[in-house]
């Protein structure tokens, strides 16, 4: 997905994975660069704003990272449940930024190479660029952001809370955009500076009464496929088969969507969806609602996970397939293992609740999934096109309990978002797969 990187810093980083980038990281699957290497990757774009016209323009939103403020960070080690001791950690340099305060929730990362990435929250927007050894804020303000998306290493937008941002120069300027006619913007995919897709209007499922919503949106209802040519500044509707509940393109005219339990492929933008589906989970119909999750990889090649179909006394089914030709074939790569794993006959994913997975190419994949009754989160790295699955040591609940939203620059080089067994937001890094992870977060009270 990305065709521009910013300079790494020097021998921090190894060169960075082309099909990765393209394929997303939360994103989903594929940012900022945080310290040394964001000032490198600063370039001269045009600011992003409201235009008057198809949207409906927002106020001013937050603060950008203005003051100079030296924040160091102190990562800690943290060890799987197996016990194995993790690699150790370098002392990381200083940086200057907004101060890192308090962070209440984080509910979405995205990577832009190996050892960069930005996680964004209720009030903040954090970047790194060493790996999390240093995390950075370059934004403060109200909304809680839920969803974050970079095209390049420098232009990426933000949404939640009825609030969509933009920026051009790696995060070191936000800009408002005004929110379609068509209704709140719920997710956006974009695969250039310019062009990209988005679900707006409906309501979101995690958006539960009286609780401040944790991760990702989750569009439910009478929602719409639109489409940006303009960087976000402007969007037209397109048809979709069904109410969307998720986007993803890998190239301006090959892409897919999702709702319920069915993939629909275009070739042409999103202009059309063919016949029928690509895909459609294979369960009796008249069930509870199935709520799905696409991420795309390669051209014809898309991961979608599906949640929801009625809960069970502490497990809640779901289920994650993979193509990689197109849609011609489809395979289980894990399903629930109380529940959805024996009626299709798939393997047992590594958790009994849905969890985040990133896709890091066409046939490699990491899921996450919490069992709140081990009070621990289950890792495993799906492999061959999903064709063989390997489950990691679980993570311990007083490390991560709830995992938001994760995302992987290699099968080797990824972070994790969400929150401990006592409600704190935390980072999680690995650099071995996910065998073992290291607390990045140091916010204060």
């Amino acid at each position: 997905m990305f065709k521009a990187f910013a300079a790494p810093v020097a021998g921090a980083i190894e060169p960075p994975d082309a099909r990765r980038i393209r394929a997303r990281g939360r994103r989903r699957s594929r940012n900022l660069i945080g310290g040394t290497a964001l000032a490198l990757c600063v370039l001269a774009g045009g600011a992003v704003g409201a235009r008057a016209g198809l949207v409906r323009p927002n106020p001013p939103v937050g603060q950008i990272a203005l003051p100079a403020t030296t924040q160091p960070s102190s990562p800690t080690t943290i060890r799987p449940q197996s016990g194995v001791t993790s690699p150790p950690t370098t002392t990381p340099a200083t940086t200057t930024t907004l101060p890192l305060g308090r962070i209440r929730t984080l509910n979405a990362v995205q990577v832009i190479g190996p050892g960069s990435a930005v996680a964004v929250g209720d009030g903040a927007i954090l970047a790194t660029g060493d790996r999390g050894r240093t995390w950075t804020r370059l934004w403060s303000g109200a909304a809680n952001l839920r969803d974050v998306d970079f095209s390049t290493a420098t232009n990426g937008w933000v949404i939640g809370d009825g609030t969509a941002l933009a920026t051009t120069d790696g995060g070191q300027h936000w800009r408002p955009l005004g929110e379609p006619g068509q209704g709140t913007l719920r997710k956006v995919h974009f695969v250039s500076p310019r062009e990209g897709w988005g679900i707006a209007g409906g309501t979101d499922l995690s958006a539960g009464p009286g609780a401040l919503p944790v991760g990702p949106v989750q569009p439910v209802g009478a929602t719409r496929l639109v489409h940006s040519a303009d960087g976000g500044r402007s969007w037209s509707t397109l048809a979709s088969p069904s109410p969307p509940q998720s986007v993803c393109f890998t190239s301006p005219r090959d892409g897919w969507v999702a709702s319920g339990t069915s993939v629909w492929r275009s070739t042409d933008g999103g202009r059309g969806w063919g016949a029928g589906p690509s895909f459609t989970l294979p369960v009796a119909a008249g069930g509870p609602a199935f709520q799905a999750e696409l991420q795309c990889a390669d051209g014809g090649a898309v991961w979608v996970r599906f949640t929801g179909g009625g809960a069970a006394l502490g497990h809640i089914p779901y289920a994650i397939y993979a193509t990689v030709d197109g849609g011609a074939n489809w395979r289980g790569v894990a399903a629930e293992g109380g529940t959805l794993a024996t009626e299709l006959r798939l393997p047992s994913g590594p958790g009994s609740y849905p969890g985040p997975f990133s896709v890091v190419d066409a046939s490699t994949a990491v899921m996450l999934s919490p069992t709140p009754a081990a009070d621990s989160t289950g890792v495993a790295i799906a492999t061959r096109g999903g064709g063989k699955l390997t489950t990691l040591p679980a993570i311990a609940g007083a490390s991560l309990l709830e995992p938001s939203s994760a995302s992987f620059a290699s099968a080797t080089t990824g972070w994790v978002v969400g929150r401990d067994r006592a409600g704190r937001a935390v980072i999680l890094a690995t650099a071995d797969g996910g065998r073992h992870w290291t607390g990045q977060l140091r916010s204060s009270p």
